[in-house]
């Protein structure tokens, strides 16, 4: 999905609300929902119907359009992801242009940026200050001002970035090519704020992730360039690229995917003691030891995204079965054994953990 950019909220989304209204539980006494698991569900494009739903673990319950309930209000069209720091919730709306900031105590709504044209993903560097990629052909980062809730600054970086991570005083960026191709790293120096280099790593970069001997795994999901008549004229593997971070040297390609298999990965995790990385491809999720040299399948599924809780290494696994109907979340065991799944909203994509 995630198709391009267009405008505001439709009424069909204030016509579903009143359907989707629950009644919200304390979320966990005086936490509020601080602690617990929230997934992004996308929505249908265009029809502003985008949600949230968050999963108390230890109470084995879901509640499903939390925002809306919560607000009084859609959430927006075509819900890409959200970010936990302290005690605040980024959530990037990015078809609505837009990135709503709540108290996770209460999900109540604290501020909106808006005025985006493409964004992405949010990653914050204190409770001052932090940074959203805008995925456009022409990409850039903006710095977001956390105090005033607003765009401090814009940073240009390559086409289409996507996920981000931080070693040291550095922010690494995926620029996954956008509609195009592109086959870099962005790095910035978060003092200043200004490029200090832009590294090559492999085709379309798109997620990324730090292991326990501090180098950089690097989902590249491969290169596809279309005919017009939408069938694919150039295409290359998915891999995993191994960087370590300091130097820039690439130590390990790894190809985890086939051409010709209409699958263009976009996730990746970690496990808590970061010696063994996730990946979803076509067949499911694998893993592979940081010094193995072997992926395993863990889970046989179609899936849309999937996240590892970092306590204690249990897999969620999004499905997704149209755009239209609600999704489903899968829970695993480390070992790939399903435990139970629960109805969460339209198009689930992103699994994050507080």
């Amino acid at each position: 999905m995630n198709l391009s950019k267009s405008g505001a909220f439709v009424f069909l989304g204030a016509v579903l609300l009143a359907s989707c209204k629950v009644d919200i539980p304390d979320g966990g006494g005086d936490n509020g929902f601080q602690h617990g698991v929230f997934i992004t569900n996308e929505g249908a494009f265009g029809n502003s119907n985008g949600s949230i739903s968050y999963y108390d673990a230890d109470s084995s319950k879901m509640i499903n359009h939390l925002f809306e309930s919560v607000n009084g209000r859609p959430l927006g069209d075509v819900v890409q992801s959200i970010t936990l720091a302290g005690d605040k919730g980024f959530i990037v709306v990015n078809n609505s242009q837009k990135m709503e900031i709540v108290d996770l105590k209460t999900f109540t709504s604290i501020g909106v940026i808006d005025g985006l044209e493409y964004p992405r993903y949010f990653l914050a560097l204190d409770d001052k200050k932090g940074y959203l990629t805008d995925g456009n052909f022409t990409g850039r980062v903006y710095v977001i001002d956390l105090v005033q809730l607003k765009i401090k600054d814009t940073i240009p970086c390559g086409s289409g970035p996507e996920k981000m991570i931080l070693y040291n005083k550095s922010l690494f960026v995926t620029n996954s090519g956008g509609w195009g191709n592109d086959s870099t790293l962005t790095v910035i120096d978060t003092q200043t704020d200004l490029v200090k280099e832009t590294r090559f790593i492999g085709m379309n970069p798109v997620d990324l992730v730090l292991d326990k001997e501090q180098q950089l795994w690097v989902l590249c999901k491969g290169k596809v360039v279309m005919n017009p008549d939408w069938s694919i004229a150039e295409e290359t593997s998915s891999s995993l690229v191994v960087m370590n971070p300091a130097s820039g040297n690439i130590t390990k390609t790894i190809e985890i995917g086939s051409i010709g298999d209409f699958y263009w990965p976009q996730r990746m995790g970690i496990n808590k003691n970061r010696d063994l990385v996730y990946y979803l491809e076509a067949e499911g999720i694998f893993s592979r030891a940081i010094n193995g040299n072997t992926s395993h399948l863990l889970v046989s599924r179609s899936l849309y995204g999937f996240g590892v809780d970092p306590a204690s290494d249990m897999i969620y696994a999004l499905y997704s079965p149209s755009f239209t109907t609600a999704g489903w979340m899968f829970r695993y065991h480390p070992d790939g054994v399903q435990i139970d799944s629960l109805e969460v909203g339209i198009g689930p994509n992103q699994v994050a953990f507080n």
